[in-house]
């Protein structure tokens, strides 16, 4: 079992992004030296907390400051972007990492992002099929023309990526229709952070079964995200991390949460969040991520902890708590 780190560089109404970004930053190359195997990157447009909406920009800053772990996104919002510009940034980030990119996708759920970028929101998931075979297709090396939403002739990427293969595709996806769409064009399907583990064991089996029926190999990788965060008890987490919490599913993620507790009283907090996250001691931590390998076969866990509320002074006591949960899994 893998831990990778998953960022998307939010900001308080008392903190400056910039300082949030450098310390981030700082951590991420501090990472790239303690077992951490990757750091993928976020987007999402026109929020009041500043969530930083270009991924690519972030992961490029990321290879600057490591060697080992891999780069990459989890997820650019496929639809919103020409899949040209999409494929051409994958390869550079890839050259610029010596190959260590990873190119995750995603549907988008959000209508005003859309409306942002004049996309048309009920056209997405047709236009987000188009541009993962075009994004696919590039990366390989052909030339392609392109006849939908994006209407272009004689692109290709050039140079092309430091891998043979090119840049792993990593799809991400909530709900059913998502997972076969993942299971069919992706190398990889990213479980979402905020569903449970029996949710997910049902989708890992649509996953599988999806990849059989189209003659596909079985994927080689199964990352799962998840909001994280280690304190030497797990009382101890769960009262720095509640205000994370809070801010992400409360308010950002309500929308896809309508069970979230009016009553988000921490008690509340950790019954609602039973099989959802992972808040606890190093051992608590090591201990369901050896469950999550054993009963969905996951083999990377893409933590997040840097999220609006959590106390700049304790991000790196978390990032220290995970580089010992790191060493209690390498010890089985």
């Amino acid at each position: 079992m893998k831990i990778g780190l998953h960022y998307s560089f939010q900001v308080a109404p008392h903190e400056s992004g910039q300082r949030v970004v450098e310390r981030g930053l700082r951590d991420i190359a501090a990472a790239d030296a303690r077992g951490f195997s990757s750091v993928v990157f976020a987007e999402h447009h026109f929020l009041d907390d500043g969530w930083l909406p270009r991924p690519m920009l972030l992961a490029s800053a990321a290879a600057a400051v490591t060697t080992r772990m891999r780069i990459g996104t989890d997820i650019v919002i496929l639809p919103l972007h020409h899949p040209v510009a999409v494929a051409e940034e994958a390869a550079v980030l890839d050259l610029m990492s010596g190959g260590r990119a990873i190119l995750g996708v995603g549907l988008g759920w959000v209508e005003a992002e859309f409306d942002g970028f004049g996309v048309p929101y009920r056209r997405r998931a047709r236009i987000y099929q188009e541009s993962i075979g075009v994004v696919r297709r590039l990366l390989a090396g052909e030339v392609v023309d392109g006849e939908g939403h994006y209407a272009f002739r004689g692109a290709r990427v050039r140079p092309l990526p430091v891998n043979p293969g090119g840049v792993p595709l990593w799809m991400g996806a909530l709900e059913d229709p998502g997972v076969r769409r993942a299971a069919a064009s992706g190398d990889a399907w990213v479980m979402p952070p905020g569903n449970r583990v029996d949710k997910l064991r049902r989708q890992l089996a649509l996953f599988r079964e999806t990849r059989e029926s189209a003659g596909l190999a079985p994927a080689t990788e199964q990352p799962l995200r998840r909001e994280a965060f280690v304190a030497e008890t797990d009382d101890r987490a769960w009262e720095l991390f509640a205000p994370g919490i809070r801010h992400e599913y409360g308010r950002v993620y309500r929308p896809l949460h309508p069970t979230y507790p009016d009553d988000d009283s921490i008690d509340n907090l950790r019954r609602w969040a039973d099989g959802r996250f992972l808040i606890g001691s190093p051992e608590t931590v090591a201990a369901d991520l050896r469950r999550y390998e054993d009963e969905l076969g996951v083999t990377e866990c893409l933590i997040r902890f840097q999220l609006p509320g959590v106390g700049d002074e304790v991000i790196g006591d978390a990032l220290d708590g995970f580089a010992a949960t790191i060493a209690l899994l390498a010890r089985g």
